[in-house]
């Protein structure tokens, strides 16, 4: 009975673990207190290694950037660096041309005026020569290639810009009086025959008055076929499959050049002169030309128009019952 008495008459603070517990409130309180009165800390820790976060505003944020541009290309990959902008150019001085020999010249050919001598026969005639060299014509050598007109070619094909015979005579020039009526003149035998031969047109060259009817042959023993394409006329494209097979067409409108092609052997090539008069003709082997007759009394142009050389002009003046010879000159286009 009296240790149960003792007990109860000991004091709280004789217990060592209840002043511990008391001590650790206290201090817990006090330092509450303490870091409410002082307010939280405005200095900014950062992690070791790490780079300061840039403050905010526009030139600290353009500063910025150009560096990460700028650290991007030096490691292969970000943005490309800006660009500096460029320094104003200075004109740079004239570079002097230099000096190089002057080239040679080929010497220049003088083509002399046409040559116009009267005559008694009522005919006009003469002839038309090439004065200069022209270019050479080139071979075509898939007319003995193919296989069948290898069997039917006739010596070397060859281009045809300059055909060339004695004495300087230009073949398949067209010669014709411009503006010359209509109605006169006297009318063909026979008409023109536009004949593939050999895997070639001939004539290279043909020409015909509006609305006369030529033919077109095929004297080879295969297919050929015959393609017009004219820019004012109507134009026609069919076969010629068997050999002599002949068509007969016309064209119904002046127009100078129409060509014709065959588009199974492309090489093969022609052109058609059409005429409003009938007083016209193509140049032969030698040059040389005559116009039909009945052409009346009066002035004219005479026209001679090559596919190369180009075109001259010449005034005739016709009396009753005369009429004339005539040369004409013509250069190879660039005047060598």
């Amino acid at each position: 009975m009296s240790s149960a008495a003792d007990r109860k008459s000991q004091s709280p603070l004789s217990d060592p673990l209840l002043i511990l517990i008391a001590l650790l409130l206290l201090l817990a309180a006090a330092a509450t207190v303490f870091f409410a009165l002082k307010g939280p800390s405005k200095e900014v820790v950062h992690e070791p290694g790490a780079k300061p976060r840039p403050i905010i505003t526009n030139q600290i944020i353009v500063v910025n950037v150009q560096e990460v541009a700028a650290a991007g290309t030096s490691h292969g990959h970000g943005a490309p660096a800006a660009e500096k902008a460029p320094a104003a150019e200075t004109p740079a001085a004239e570079a002097k041309p230099a000096i190089k020999p002057a080239p040679a010249v080929a010497a220049a050919v003088t083509v002399n005026p046409p040559k116009v001598t009267p005559t008694a026969d009522g005919k006009i005639r003469g002839r038309v020569v090439l004065k200069g060299t022209p270019p050479p014509e080139t071979v075509i050598g898939a007319v003995k290639s193919d296989a069948n007109c290898g069997k039917v070619a006739v010596g070397t094909a060859r281009t045809r810009g300059y055909v060339v015979g004695d004495d300087g005579g230009l073949r398949y020039a067209l010669v014709r009086i411009v503006q010359a009526p209509a109605g006169d003149g006297s009318k063909r035998a026979e008409p023109i025959l536009i004949d593939q031969a050999g895997c070639m047109y001939e004539p290279y060259v043909s020409a015909v008055l509006v609305g006369e009817t030529f033919k077109v042959k095929n004297s080879d023993p295969f297919m050929h076929n015959v393609n017009a394409t004219p820019k004012s006329n109507k134009g026609f494209n069919f076969a010629q499959a068997s050999k002599d097979q002949v068509n007969e067409k016309a064209f119904d409108k002046p127009e100078l050049g129409v060509k014709f092609a065959c588009n199974v052997h492309p090489w093969m090539v022609a052109y058609v002169h059409v005429l409003e008069n009938p007083f016209f003709t193509v140049t032969d082997d030698k040059g040389g030309f005559e116009l039909p007759a009945g052409l009346p009394p009066g002035k004219y142009d005479l026209e001679v128009n090559h596919l190369k050389a180009g075109v001259v002009k010449q005034s005739l003046e016709i009396a009753a019952g005369q009429g004339a010879d005539v040369v004409v000159e013509m250069a190879p286009a660039g005047g060598k």
